[in-house]
């Protein structure tokens, strides 16, 4: 049984997906079913292998050896002036 799906994709992306997906001779929706196919049941395997570990536990990972910011940082001044820096003044 085949279920009808509505997508939100950008119009120039669906362009070109449609081109590509003629040269090949296949459907778009074939093309986004298999991907769809192969997207779950690699995300499935994978969690079924593996227990991911949390969004906290991977910050943790990454921040435990950072050391306290200064209770005087000044977030704002620090963003501008790297945007300086990228940008220029």
């Amino acid at each position: 049984m085949k279920t009808k799906l509505t997508l939100n994709v950008d119009d120039k992306i669906v362009a070109r997906a449609k081109r590509a997906s003629a040269k090949r001779k296949v459907s778009l929706s074939s093309v986004v079913e298999d991907y769809l196919d192969k997207f779950s049941e690699k995300a499935l395997s994978q969690k079924a292998k593996t227990k991911e570990p949390s969004l906290l536990e991977r910050i943790r990972k990454y921040t435990k050896n950072a050391k306290p910011l200064p209770e005087n940082y000044d977030y704002k001044k620090v963003w501008h002036d790297h945007l300086d820096e990228k940008y220029g003044k």
